[in-house]
C-alpha cells in the first residue's frame, strides 16, 4: 500500500504542476516531460522498495518523504534597458497592432519584483529529491518612453516548475543544486496615456520604394496580452534543519524562458520555511 500511496501523491503533484492548455501547449508538454522525468528517477533509486526495507529513523535528515513549504524573495530583472522598435519585444516580438512605438530610440525599464511562492514534493533518496515549484511575480511594472509617447505596462508572471533538487551534503545543514522545467506565463497590460495610438504610411514619390509615417490619432490605449511557453529554472541554495520537521531555506534561481516569453529572464533570491514529514 505504501508504494500505491507514494506513486499515486507523485502522479498527482505532476498533474497539479502543469497548466492549463490554453495557457500553451508547449508549457504544458514541458512541465509534464519534467515531471514524467523525476517520477522515474525516483522509481530507478528505491522508492517503490519492497515493503520489509527497514525504516529511517526519524530523526535523520536525509531521511526520504514528502515535504511541502512556501516562501518569497526579490527577483531582478533581465529584459530592460536596451532599444526595442516595439515594447512588444520583451515578449518575442508579439504585435500590439492597436499601439505604435516604432522608432529605434524607444527605450523600455522594468522595475524589479517580489515574488512569493509554493512548493511540495518528495524526497527519494538521501541525495535528492523532486517536487513542484508555485511562483508569483507581482512587481515587473515597465516604464518606456520614446518619440511616439511614452507609457507604461503592468506585468504578473507565474511561473510552475517540476524540479530535480540534488544535496552535496546530508547532515543538519545540506547546500544543494537545482535543475527545473515548466510553464512561465506572462499578462500584460499596455498603458499609452500621452502618445499615439495610430499611424498612417504615406509612400514618398516618384518610386515611391520609401515611406513617410504621420500620426493620425492620439489619446489614452490600454491593450492586455497573455504569453505563455517553456521555462528553465537553474539553482541552490541552503537546507537549514532547525528540528526535525522544520527546515529553513535560503535559495538563488535563474529562470530562462522560451518561445513567445523568451525574453522575460530573470533571477531570485529569497528564503522560506519547509515541512517535512
Amino acid at each position: 500500500m505504501k508504494r500505491i500511496a507514494i506513486a499515486l501523491s507523485l502522479f498527482v503533484l505532476n498533474f497539479v504542476a502543469s497548466p492549463a492548455l490554453a495557457d500553451g501547449i508547449k508549457g504544458v508538454a514541458g512541465t509534464l516531460g519534467m515531471g514524467a522525468v523525476s517520477t522515474m528517477l525516483c522509481v530507478l533509486t528505491g522508492i517503490y522498495a519492497e515493503e520489509d526495507e527497514a525504516e529511517e529513523s526519524a530523526d535523520d535528515f536525509d531521511r526520504t518523504g514528502f515535504f511541502v513549504g512556501a516562501g518569497g524573495g526579490f527577483a531582478g530583472e533581465d529584459f530592460s534597458r536596451r532599444p526595442v522598435n516595439d515594447i512588444a519585444d520583451i515578449f518575442s516580438n508579439q504585435p500590439r497592432l492597436a499601439v505604435a512605438y516604432a522608432g529605434s530610440e524607444t527605450i523600455a525599464k522594468a522595475d524589479d519584483s517580489w515574488s512569493v511562492k509554493g512548493r511540495g514534493g518528495y524526497r527519494c533518496h538521501s541525495r535528492y529529491s523532486v517536487g513542484a515549484t508555485f511562483e508569483y511575480f507581482g512587481g515587473f511594472d515597465t516604464q518606456w518612453y520614446g518619440p511616439l509617447g511614452t507609457g507604461g505596462d503592468d506585468i504578473d508572471i507565474f511561473v510552475t516548475t517540476v524540479d530535480i533538487k540534488g544535496y552535496l551534503l546530508t547532515g543538519r545543514y545540506q547546500p544543494y543544486l537545482l535543475l527545473g522545467g515548466g510553464t512561465m506565463n506572462v499578462s500584460t497590460k499596455v498603458t499609452n496615456p500621452t502618445g499615439i495610438n495610430g499611424i498612417t504610411e504615406v509612400p514618398i514619390p516618384p518610386d515611391n520604394t520609401e515611406s513617410l509615417l504621420y500620426p493620425t490619432a492620439f489619446g489614452p490605449v490600454i491593450q492586455s496580452r497573455n504569453y505563455s511557453d517553456f521555462v528553465f529554472r537553474f539553482g541552490g541554495g541552503f537546507d537549514i534543519y532547525a528540528t526535525d520537521h522544520v527546515v529553513v531555506n535560503i535559495d538563488a534561481n535563474y529562470l530562462v524562458p522560451m518561445g513567445e516569453v523568451s525574453g522575460v529572464g530573470m533571477f531570485t533570491i529569497g528564503g522560506g520555511i519547509e515541512y517535512r514529514f
